[in-house]
């Protein structure tokens, strides 16, 4: 990755995001652009009364974000090229500096965490993010612990070619991450818990005459999961350990990970009204995450 894009939102949280990018650009000698982000509620004050001296306040407003900028970045020991974007839209402009410079990465603190009845009324920025850029993105989610390991979550049921061309690209851009961290890799699949369904005992006839089991579906199900990830490993080469979970996907992928890991998850997100209620497991595992994602697309 030549080219890290770290978005700034003048969070309490910033620095984690930009020592992450800095420890990544040391890894890959790549070069370091910093976006900040500002808004300030005064804009809607402005659009209901009318402020003589608006442009003023908010050139303020930007001033004072670049120098809070500058205090952060002298910390560090690195060449980086920087601009200031204003908008309460943040992943508008992230995504458009993204494909401007080219960027490899995109970098940023993950946002609050949000109910389901809220993200249904009000989809969360992170989640346009993930929706709109065509680069990973890196959500750092944790309190700036160490790693320890690199986590590829692997969809194992779905068949389509979209789907597991996706997965192959989870798997590699893991296998790339973790050689340049110089952390272990571990290949994770969730399937349902078929035995907590509701119709766990039902009968389910997929020719006439002939009955399965969902408990039978679930063994099969976990077999063709192991074996589909060790063909996964042993096409992408390298080592990793695998482990095929049973739950829901979010919460399983969240356990999984714990506080000290790198999580690499795939996005092909869901819009409109599916987009509202369902989303994707990348954007539902942010409810309960409390370590770093990577989503690629």
């Amino acid at each position: 990755m030549q080219n890290i894009l770290v978005v700034l939102d003048e969070s309490d949280k910033d620095q984690l995001a930009m020592q992450q990018a800095v420890t990544l650009t040391g890894h890959n000698e790549g070069k370091l652009h910093v976006l900040m982000t500002v808004y300030n509620q005064i804009e809607e004050m402005h659009k209901y009364v009318g402020f003589d001296n608006f442009k003023d306040i908010k050139q303020a407003l930007l001033d004072d974000a670049e120098t809070r900028l500058r205090l952060l970045t002298n910390r560090y020991n690195v060449n980086f090229s920087s601009s200031m974007a204003w908008g309460k839209r943040w992943n508008r402009s992230a995504v458009d500096t993204a494909n401007s410079m080219g960027a490899d990465l995109i970098i940023k603190v993950a946002g609050d965490k949000h109910s389901r009845i809220v993200e249904v009324f009000k989809t969360p920025e992170d989640w346009h993010l993930f929706r709109d850029a065509s680069r990973p993105v890196w959500l750092v989610n944790g309190e700036g612990r160490s790693q320890d390991k690199v986590v590829a979550a692997v969809g194992t049921l779905d068949e389509s070619v979209e789907h597991r061309a996706l997965g192959k690209a989870v798997i590699l851009s893991a296998r790339g991450m973790a050689n340049a961290l110089g952390l272990p890799l571990q290949l994770v699949s969730v399937i349902p818990d078929f035995s907590a369904m509701a119709m766990a005992t039902a009968y389910v006839p997929p020719l006439p005459g002939r009955s399965v089991l969902w408990h039978e579906n679930a063994e099969q199900a976990l077999a063709d999961a192991q074996e589909q990830l060790n063909n996964e490993l042993g096409e992408s080469g390298g080592k990793a350990s695998i482990e095929v979970l049973t739950g829901r996907a979010d919460k399983e992928l969240a356990e999984a990970v714990g506080d000290s890991a790198l999580l690499l998850i795939g996005s092909a997100a869901n819009r409109g009204i599916a987009g509202k209620f369902f989303g994707n497991t990348a954007e539902k595992v942010l409810r309960y995450l409390v370590s770093d994602m990577l989503v690629v697309r």
